[in-house]
């Protein structure tokens, strides 16, 4: 078992917040036509559209929660995922409990709610793609892998250990 490392938690968490917006990103484009409706309904108030996709009152009121979830069930899949590479690799469980702390009072916070993440690379994607849903899916797909990738590099132990030479 190794000793708490700062610059392997640094890197998890960076890699579990792409991880969770990617996430975020895909199911959000799962459900593009109902994000538009509801931009729609709130700005120009197109009521037929609205009652298509919303027929009664508790549909409507399910549905951002329902989105949410989502951003939780990345958390936990990424706290698995971040609790089997520590073990795999013999790094100190103390790694995960910090980053699952951290995270949840980063959800508790409304910090993915606002994609605060997506906010930052909203220009590359609105070049690339005029249509939301293409949009989502690319963010998803690009912030899942990044995450992954981040997540699968970090608990690798010949990456940050810098006290050693290069060896053949």
């Amino acid at each position: 078992m190794r000793k708490l490392n700062i610059r392997i938690i640094l890197i998890q968490f960076f890699g579990m917040i792409f991880f969770i917006n990617g996430i975020l990103q895909l199911r959000i484009y799962s459900v593009t036509e109902k994000v538009i409706c509801l931009k729609n309904h709130f700005q120009i108030q197109k009521p037929e559209y609205y009652n298509q996709l919303f027929p009664t009152k508790e549909d409507a009121l399910s549905f951002w929660p329902g989105v949410y979830v989502w951003i939780f069930l990345g958390l936990l899949v990424g706290i698995f995922l971040i609790s089997f590479l520590n073990w795999k690799n013999k790094l100190s469980p103390l790694n995960t409990i910090i980053i699952a702390i951290s995270l949840y009072a980063l959800l508790r916070l409304k910090f993915f709610r606002r994609e605060i993440v997506s906010h930052l690379f909203r220009p590359v994607r609105t070049a690339l793609f005029n249509d939301l849903g293409a949009q989502c899916l690319f963010e998803g797909i690009i912030f899942t892998i990044i995450g992954l990738t981040i997540l699968y590099l970090s608990a690798k132990p010949n990456l940050f250990n810098s006290k050693k030479p290069f060896e053949r």
